[in-house]
């Protein structure tokens, strides 16, 4: 604090000072409505707003008490005991609580129940009333706040990835007063248009924020649709009326626009492996054939080499086959030679120079041994010069 012209002037960090000290001093019993209901992401303690029918009172509570709600927190109403309190920084008024009652179900919740049944017993819900989407749709209308978080993050996850895909937008309000006339409006209207499928959705919220896709009529018209629907309000823990007459129910926008897609993406993928296999079995081929032509080229190139060498290597086998021949026939003369003398040295004329004779019977035959001769026997004896004709007289022999 500071003097200026005599007046007491506080800085905006002090005026929230003393805002909280006296907020703080304000401790009381609240009964409300719980509308909205968000964890904070690094500490165990959750941001509530609690509700009536005219006001809405910022609340924050620690993680443990809330486990007398149990897991459907959204819509219940409770008796929530604290102080109210001030964060400084930011100037932001919140109920902080220190105790929770419950104080039984919440209006908003209990209506939306009762509805559900009355639907359910129509037969809304059945299996048998729910279409299919086309395995590969190519005209796919959004309904939805052009621009949102949600129509953005259905875009990034369909034509931004699968530009095939035509993506039209039916813009609608999905919030307030007039989100129920827009869409009983726009609905009808995108269902005539021949669309392969239909996605109503929008980001999560309170059960409040969420009224409009808990409207009856809405319901009735999502039901009433030709056009397959994929319907995604909000969040895994949100769950709409709209979803349940829907035709697949989708927890977020990036869940329905994976839904969409899901046979492009199989295909993809399908698409991804076989290229897969074939840069594999490419990479194989040409590896194993490179090798092959690597050693055809080296055996070409040892063949070049060897032709290229051919001639001279003839020349000296041309030279060794003169010489080998030449030294053959010597051999060969020389042992033509050497037989020719034995020839000579054992032919019978040869032997009866030397003074052999051969004996003969009368009919000319060779006698080897006297045993084939009889006394009385005429012979022949040829002669080196001549032959002669004789009579045995006696014969000898000598073992």
């Amino acid at each position: 604090m500071k003097q200026i012209d005599g007046k007491k002037v506080y800085s905006v960090s002090e005026a929230n000072y003393f805002a909280k000290q006296t907020l703080e001093q304000m401790i009381l019993w609240v009964e409300g409505e719980i509308s909205s209901c968000k964890k904070n992401p690094n500490y165990n303690f959750y941001y509530l707003d609690l509700k009536d029918g005219k006001a809405v009172l910022p609340s924050i509570a620690d993680g443990y008490m809330l486990e007398v709600l149990g897991e459907e927190i959204n819509g219940q109403k409770i008796i929530a005991f604290g102080n109210l309190s001030l964060y400084e920084p930011f100037g932001k008024y919140q109920f902080r609580i220190s105790r929770i009652e419950i104080a039984g179900e919440g209006d908003l919740q209990k209506k939306l129940e009762l509805l559900i049944s009355k639907l359910r017993e129509e037969g809304l819900f059945e299996k048998k009333h729910k279409k299919e989407i086309p395995r590969f749709p190519k005209k796919v209308c959004v309904v939805t706040s052009e621009g949102s978080d949600a129509y953005n993050d259905f875009k990034r996850h369909t034509i931004d990835k699968f530009p095939v895909i035509e993506l039209f937008t039916a813009d609608v309000r999905v919030q307030g007063p007039r989100s129920i006339p827009s869409l009983l409006k726009v609905l009808p209207a995108v269902d005539k248009k021949g669309y392969d499928a239909v996605v109503i959705t929008r980001g999560g919220g309170s059960i409040e924020d969420l009224a409009a896709f808990n409207d009856e009529k809405v319901a009735r018209a999502i039901f009433a649709m030709k056009t397959p629907t994929v319907v995604a309000i909000g969040h895994e823990a949100n769950e709409s009326l709209a979803e349940w007459v829907a035709d697949i129910r989708a927890s977020t926008p990036t869940d329905a626009a994976h839904i969409v897609v899901s046979a492009y993406s199989s295909l993809l993928s399908d698409l991804e492996n076989i290229r897969y296999h074939l840069s594999s079995k490419a990479n194989y081929y040409f590896s194993t054939n490179l090798q092959r032509l690597d050693h055809i080229y080296f055996r070409l190139e040892k063949t070049k080499l060897t032709f290229r060498e051919l001639p001279h290597k003839l020349a000296v086998l041309k030279i060794q086959m003169k010489r080998n021949i030449n030294i053959l026939t010597s051999i060969y003369r020389q042992q033509l030679k050497n037989l020719d003398k034995s020839l000579i040295i054992l032919s019978p004329e040869n032997t009866l120079l030397r003074g052999y004779s051969i004996t003969t019977d009368e009919k000319g035959k060779v006698l080897k041994s006297v045993k084939e001769i009889v006394v009385g026997q005429t012979i022949g004896v040829k002669l080196a010069v001549g032959s002669l004709i004789s009579k045995v007289k006696t014969k000898q022999w000598q073992n």
